[in-house]
This record gives C-alpha cells, sequence and structure tokens, in this order.
C-alpha cells in the first residue's frame, strides 16, 4: 500500500466518522428544540392566564398609571417646546480667522 492510498483511506474514515457526528449532533438538537418549543407554549399559557387576572384585578391601578404617565409626558413636552433653541454663533469670514490665528500667534 502506497501513502496515497494509505492517505485516501484515511481522509475516507474521518469523513465517515464527521458524517456520525454530526447526524447524532442533529438529533440532539432536534430533541432540545422541540423540548423548548414545548415549554415556550406551556410558559405562554401560563403568561396569558396570570396578566388576564391581574388585569382584572388592577384595571383601576392601570387607568390611574396610565393617566399620570399621560400627564407627565404632556408636561413634558411642554416644557420642552417653550424653549427656544440656541444662537448659533456667527462664523468669521476664513480670511479674518487667518488673521485672528496668526495675531493669536
Amino acid at each position: 500500500m502506497n501513502l496515497q492510498e494509505k492517505l485516501f483511506e484515511t481522509t475516507a474514515a474521518l469523513r465517515a466518522r464527521a458524517t456520525q457526528i454530526a447526524a447524532q449532533r442533529s438529533v440532539v438538537i432536534k430533541d432540545s428544540f422541540a423540548a423548548l418549543t414545548v415549554a415556550g407554549r406551556e410558559l405562554n399559557k401560563v403568561a396569558r392566564r396570570h396578566a388576564a387576572r391581574f388585569v382584572k384585578e388592577n384595571s383601576t391601578i392601570a387607568v390611574n398609571a396610565g393617566k399620570d404617565v399621560s400627564a407627565l409626558a404632556r408636561s413634558t413636552y411642554a416644557t420642552l417646546s417653550r424653549r427656544a433653541a440656541p444662537q448659533k454663533a456667527a462664523r468669521k469670514a476664513p480670511a479674518a480667522r487667518k488673521r485672528a490665528v496668526r495675531k493669536a500667534a
């Protein structure tokens, strides 16, 4: 058996092993993904049930909180819209800037 045949044989064996490992990992990943999907559905059901119950029991609190947030947003907007933008300083012409730099130096 020469070197080239040995190299081909070893490469084929490595390729077969890599394919087998990849197949095993894909099965594990599919199982994990399926378990996560089921858990996500169950969590969604629980969250919906408790959220609905919370809203029913605390609707007055939610309404009052909404009113407070609205009032805060309105007053903040009114405060911000009253402010005038600061005036930009007038830029000097390029020649005037050059003279000012020369005088300073």
